[in-house]
């Protein structure tokens, strides 16, 4: 029998409802001259008889059943019976495209590689898809659409690529006597470094020719299970391969790669103490081969994780909670849907009673966390802000407003910039609204910024950006100890947020922006009480002369010329434009009121910028009536 071009190598085990899929792809590739080996690993329903119905009389895909001896033990049966000059494996639930075997195939006759691998496009539950060029660091290589040949000369380069078996063509040649270790985990990993070190280069094609199937059930990346820790005795056989090649680089290759896989295989724990035991081996294993966690070799790696292995709690999240439970829940289930669930939740509670709710909303959302009573009632949420970062461990902290949502991987972002930049104080563009409406910049004032605002990364903040600001307490986050050397904290009267959002702005060393909605702020009028309750003219004055004694003198200097007309003007445009007063008569009192109050103060005869959107009532009261009522 005449031996095929390609013999392609299917696993099977437990996978109906994908594997009939993945051989109809390989049923219909343009390139005809190959075998396909599918090897149902004593699955327990019905994958093998999809896959023989899928495969139909097709005489190019051949059967085989053994007992179940794991991923390794399928692919070495495949390998076994292998007759083709070139070897390929394919996941069951995974497909590939139409052109995938042809075009990888004439990739190497062109080039005369050994190996060549493609970029992936991963398939999520939802229909969505994602691509990745299979290259870390490089994960977008759509601007280089031709081959190329990537060095695999030194260990640094060779940890750069997907260690998949699949996504890949071999030449028989290269991984001839090559088998996958049994018994284990993340086997992959072995054969590919095996196989790198018998050559100097990968091909690389940057189309996302395969197509993974990503939160399938059962998968062994995605599993929470004690299993994990094989992770770390497939990194002792890699140091081993590393060591016993000819190839430099072979300390800070293995440096890097256990960094990265320790930090993958943490991503799919949830289970607070496995999380916490997988953290500890991974310390005593760098400790033992006398390495660190070095992230800052590639963006995609957590640094948060680090500070996880390192024994120490790298965020905390304080929720006041004034009353409301169904806010504190849309609250509590969006941190529970945080791809980085390290951090300490303190809920702050405005007395007993709001105690026993936040308690049985903890339950029902399935999360830890400490419920504080802070001394005395009816505080208000600045105070309880300040209660909560008395008692907070993490090295970062965030204050989340109950009604409020944080995107799921809001948390891992932000620690991860945070720290790598060693940043004291970071500013997030928030969503007006939950699931829907405008998003906001975080600044009041866009005039002298770019058009569509900063990009994410490092942020100078001087006076004129600490001035428009806005003060929103959950799309910020701030270096623990940097509020506490500076002495930072929430007022106790109005606009509590307004008073540590610019001292950190005047105060950081080093700012950071994320220029994509990291939170959802709630519209709900519960979760906006405060903001829309009316105050009297004397307490917004007090909370204002409050914030301008916080800043003393030489901070106000920093800021422009009319800051303290700009933000007594924004404080009453919000109480005059949002605030339920009880009559039109209240409203006029107010706006009197303030109007006196500032006369009194000298604030009328300031001269300087208001917020664009200020109208000519507010700049009335105020005394600074221009051109359209914002001029300076």
């Amino acid at each position: 029998m005449t031996a095929p071009l390609i013999s392609v190598i299917v696993p099977v085990y437990n996978v109906a409802g994908h594997v009939a899929a993945c051989l109809d792809s390989l049923r219909g590739q343009s390139l005809a001259d190959f075998e396909v080996i599918v090897v149902d690993d004593g699955s327990t329903d019905d994958s093998a008889a999809r896959a023989r119905a899928a495969a139909g009389d097709d005489a190019r895909f051949r059967f085989v059943a053994q007992q179940n001896r794991g991923l390794s033990g399928a692919r070495n049966a495949g390998l076994d019976l292998a007759r083709g000059a070139f070897i390929a494996f394919v996941d069951s639930d995974d497909r590939v495209a139409p052109d995938y075997l042809a075009r990888l195939h004439g990739a190497l006759e062109d080039s005369g590689a050994d190996w060549v691998a493609c970029a992936i496009r991963f398939c999520h539950p939802d229909g969505g898809s994602t691509t990745h060029s299979a290259i870390h660091g490089a994960p977008d290589l759509a601007g280089h659409p031709a081959p190329r040949r990537y060095s695999l000369g030194d260990w640094r380069e060779v940890i750069r690529h997907f260690p998949s078996a699949w996504n890949k063509l071999y030449r028989r040649s290269l991984i001839e006597g090559l088998r996958f270790d049994e018994g284990t985990w993340f086997e992959d990993h072995a054969f590919y470094y095996r196989a790198a070190c018998r050559t100097d280069h990968l091909l690389h094609l940057p189309e996302p020719l395969y197509l993974q199937t990503r939160g399938r059930e059962g998968q062994i990346t995605a599993t929470d299970s004690d299993q994990v820790f094989e992770q770390l005795s497939v990194l002792e056989t890699l140091r081993a391969i590393m060591a016993g090649a000819d190839k430099p680089g072979a300390e800070e290759g293995f440096e890097r790669i256990a960094t990265r896989l320790m930090f993958e295989r943490s991503t799919a724990l949830r289970t607070p103490a496995r999380r916490v035991r997988f953290a500890a081996a991974c310390r005593d294993f760098l400790a033992r081969h006398g390495l660190r966690y070095s992230p800052g070799w590639d963006a995609d790696i957590s640094a948060a994780w680090g500070r996880t292995i390192a024994g120490a709690l790298p965020l905390s999240v304080i929720v006041p909670f004034g009353g409301g439970a169904e806010l504190l829940a849309d609250t509590l289930a969006s941190l529970e849907a945080q791809l980085m669930p390290d951090f300490e939740l303190l809920i702050v509670c405005d007395g007993a009673a709001r105690a026993g709710e936040a308690q049985r909303a903890l339950r029902r959302a399935g999360l830890a966390g400490q419920v504080l009573v802070q001394p005395g009632q009816g505080q208000g949420a600045g105070p309880a802000r300040n209660h909560g970062l008395a008692r907070a461990r993490g090295e970062l902290v965030v204050f989340l407003d109950a009604g409020d949502r944080l995107m799921p991987w809001a948390l891992e972002h932000w620690a991860d910039r945070m720290l790598r930049a060693e940043a004291d104080f970071g500013l997030s563009q928030f969503r007006v609204g939950l699931g829907e409406g405008h998003v906001h910049s975080g600044f009041h004032d866009m005039r002298g910024q770019a058009a569509d605002g900063p990009a994410t990364g490092p942020l100078r903040l001087g006076g004129a950006e600490a001035a428009v600001l806005h003060a929103h307490p959950s799309a910020k986050i701030f270096r623990r100890a940097f509020l506490r050397e500076a002495g930072i904290g929430f007022g106790a009267g109005a606009f509590p947020e307004w008073q540590v959002t610019l001292r950190a702005a005047l105060a950081a060393r080093r700012a950071f922006y994320f220029a994509t909605p990291g939170v959802e702020v709630s519209e709900a009028p519960a979760a906006r009480a405060l903001w829309r309750a009316p105050i009297a003219a004397r307490d917004l004055a007090r909370a204002l002369d409050a914030l301008a004694a916080d800043l003393g003198p030489e901070r106000a200097a920093a800021l422009p010329p009319g800051w303290r007309r700009r933000l007594w003007a924004r404080a009453a445009w919000e109480k005059l434009s949002f605030a339920n007063h009880p009559s039109r008569r209240a409203r006029l009192r107010f706006a009197l009121g303030v109007a006196w109050q500032a006369r009194r103060r000298g604030i009328a005869r300031e001269r300087g910028a208001l917020d664009p959107y200020i109208d000519r009532r507010t700049a009335w009261i105020l005394g600074a009536v221009r051109a359209r009522g914002t001029g300076g």
